[in-house]
């Protein structure tokens, strides 16, 4: 493709407040592909904005969440500016909305779009309330993530937003991705979804066709030449890092840890999140547990390589499931459920897949603090499951595949001057 191509990529950042995966794999995604030879503009908001808005401010974007014709005034400068061949859509909610992709539509310009959550269906975007799975709503039925206020029933547990107010924010963004959903059913707009498990959903959950809905998951990048990396076998710590919930499989793990964890196994939880005092709990009454609580990105780094196994307990399908690639690129085995993504990260060569079976969990811990040669053996299929999948290589020539694909379907070239 080389550098004769020129994309614009679309974000509206998550809050710099806490750390991001989405934020930092668009990141990533844009320095591979300048590295690749790809030309690459980003248009980019972020949701710090709303944090340090005034309160008028605050109105005036809350009535623009649904459709924000100020966002695609500002975008169309962009597309007059960069001249793209192809926009390559991430998040859009809440200060970008559909507003945006329909601005590129109407001029003719190929929208690429990556699907990393169920949004367009669920506003929540996880098939998950009140520690069950849900999938009450679907297209054209939104209602119950309205009712349940599902958009920010954390906060509200958190004390930090009202019912009223998580039921009005969830109307909202309801009303925002179910106009994204529409827009991407009827216009040629190529949905890729991180993983099999989501090319799947978007065809039969979503009912996008089939033939708009491509797959290329989620590149990590391997440890950085200057850290050393012992191997896995070397030390006796088991690692949990991510949202501290339910869904997450936070009580899941802690039950086959107390089952299957030898004495002189050791557990780092990293994050936070609801389940955060059941953790607190059970570090209290085990000093195996130790809680550390949230770290920032920067400093998973030194937390993979001091793992011998990491753990990915998920109780709903994941999406992707970043932490576990991470292990893979760290020549680090992961214990896991295998629902959704996790599934397609983790094979038997190089972790342990157990469901979600507390005592096939537990054996798989006990296995896992014992026997050196399978942690060794399984870490180092990992790297080799890292490398052919989610590296930075492979997940950057998939994309650049997707882009040649858009152009020569449509026949889209921007004619710029000079």
């Amino acid at each position: 493709m080389g550098s004769d191509v020129r994309v614009l990529v679309v974000h509206n950042a998550y809050s710099s407040r806490v750390p991001s995966g989405e934020n930092l794999s668009v990141a990533d995604e844009v320095t591979w592909l300048r590295q690749a030879g790809v030309e690459v503009e980003l248009h980019e908001v972020s949701n710090d904005t709303v944090v340090a808005a005034g309160a008028l401010d605050k109105v005036r974007r809350a009535a623009e969440t649904p459709w924000s014709p100020s966002a695609a005034r500002r975008f169309a400068a962009d597309l007059d500016r960069v001249q793209p061949d192809v926009v390559h859509v991430h998040n859009l909610f809440p200060l970008l909305t559909a507003s945006v992709p329909r601005a590129a539509v109407r001029r003719g310009v190929p929208v690429v779009w990556t699907c990393r959550n169920r949004r367009i269906v669920c506003v929540e975007g996880t098939h998950f309330r009140d520690g069950a799975p849900c999938h009450a709503c679907r297209p054209g039925w939104r209602v119950p993530g309205i009712r349940h206020g599902c958009y920010q029933r954390l906060a509200v547990a958190r004390g930090t937003v009202s019912p009223a107010g998580s039921v009005a924010a969830s109307a909202l963004v309801t009303v925002a991705t179910a106009s994204f959903g529409s827009l991407v059913r009827r216009r040629r707009i190529l949905a890729v979804g991180i993983a099999d498990n989501v090319r799947e959903w978007l065809v039969d959950v979503a009912r996008l066709p089939p033939e708009r809905v491509a797959v290329k998951y989620v590149g990590v990048p391997g440890p950085d030449p200057g850290l050393e990396v012992p191997p896995p076998e070397a030390g006796p710590t088991f690692l949990f890092a991510g949202q501290l919930a339910d869904y997450k499989g936070v009580p899941l793990l802690l039950d086959a840890w107390a089952r299957g964890a030898p004495p002189d196994a050791r557990l780092r939880v990293v994050g936070d999140g609801l389940a955060a005092p059941l953790v607190t709990e059970a570090a209290a009454a085990d000093p195996r547990i130790t809680f550390v609580g949230p770290v920032a990105t920067s400093a998973m780094a030194g937390e993979l390589a001091g793992a011998r196994v990491v753990v990915a307990p998920s109780t709903t399908p994941e999406t992707f499931g970043r932490v576990a690639a991470e292990a893979l690129a760290y020549g680090r085995p992961v214990i896991t459920t295998g629902l959704g993504g996790l599934g397609e990260i983790v094979d038997a060569e190089s972790g342990w897949v157990t469901g979600v079976d507390a005592g096939a969990m537990a054996e798989a811990i006990r296995t896992a603090a014992s026997d050196d040669a399978a942690v060794a053996t399984r870490g180092a299929k990992g790297r080799e499951r890292h490398r052919g999948h989610f590296s930075p290589e492979a997940t950057t020539g998939a994309l650049i595949d997707i882009y040649e694909r858009v152009l020569r379907e449509t026949g889209h070239r921007t004619e710029r001057a000079g």
